[in-house]
């Protein structure tokens, strides 16, 4: 039986980390998640001028640290082992590297993005002994916000501890998911999407080779809105904010996320066999 599933004795083997969501409401969410987009934009930044590059673009990616409470680019590919997190429900960025060093801290919060971007190159010359250079923001294609534009963090503090719930329940799930289901990818956070997801590859089971332009996959993620939906959902299929919240405590919501994914995942699976 998969693990994300209830087991013989009807527990759910990662619910008891789950933290129960719905305070504030989901349709509370909206400014907030837009700052915290363009925030993880810096990390994006991070891993495209110091992180080995991928022809999928998975060097950008980001992961989720249930026990930082964190986002986290990839380690640096210059021998530093460097890499950036950005603590969502203290909108606070660390630049970790090889233990035991303390990591170098920014609170963005009343701050700019430009300004974290320039503690980020100061920060990083610090830590290899080189010489500070400009470090350069993308410019992605993402739903504006007044951040974007030089307007200081303020995204209430409740709101962002939130979407960190989120997250942190997403990942929860998700890497449940990687374990049990072959041809699974790791749990990976997409900063041009802002979505928490794994990517199933179907056919993995087989012995045979797959053709490229013949794989099949299967994602399953969540994504804390976007122009489709301004709330929180799970995809795969859909399931809204408002009916996972409603599901009642911890346990239920995990309950019905997992049912949720086992459904998907069965569902897509079928219209692609």
């Amino acid at each position: 039986m998969s693990s994300f599933v209830p087991g013989p004795d009807g527990r759910l083997r990662f619910a008891s980390r789950w933290i129960r969501l719905g305070d504030p409401t989901p349709e509370m969410l909206g400014d907030a998640r837009r700052q915290l987009h363009w925030a993880v934009q810096l990390l994006a930044s991070f891993a495209e001028a110091l992180v080995p590059r991928r022809p999928d673009d998975s060097h950008a990616a980001v992961t989720w640290s249930p026990e930082r409470r964190a986002f986290l680019s990839e380690e640096s590919g210059d021998g530093s082992e460097l890499r950036l997190g950005l603590q969502p429900g203290e909108l606070v960025y660390r630049l970790y590297g090889p233990a035991p060093t303390r990591p170098e801290v920014f609170e963005a919060r009343g701050r700019t993005l430009a300004e974290a971007a320039a503690w980020l190159e100061t920060a990083l010359a610090a830590r290899t002994g080189g010489a500070t250079q400009t470090f350069r923001l993308l410019e992605p294609d993402i739903a504006y916000h007044r951040v974007a534009a030089g307007a200081t963090f303020d995204a209430a503090p409740a709101d962002l501890a939130e979407l960190e719930r989120w997250f942190h329940d997403a990942f929860l799930l998700l890497e449940a998911v990687s374990i049990a289901e072959e041809g699974a990818s790791p749990v990976r956070v997409w900063p041009h999407h802002f979505d928490i997801a794994v990517l199933i590859e179907l056919g993995a089971e087989d012995d045979r080779p797959v053709d490229p332009e013949e794989a099949r996959s299967v994602g399953v993620g969540m994504t804390p809105g976007d122009d489709s939906y301004p709330d929180p959902y799970w995809y795969g299929a859909v399931l809204g904010a408002a009916d996972l919240v409603g599901a009642g405590d911890e346990r239920a919501q995990a309950t019905r996320a997992a049912s949720f994914a086992r459904a998907a995942i069965a569902g897509c699976r079928e219209l692609l066999r």
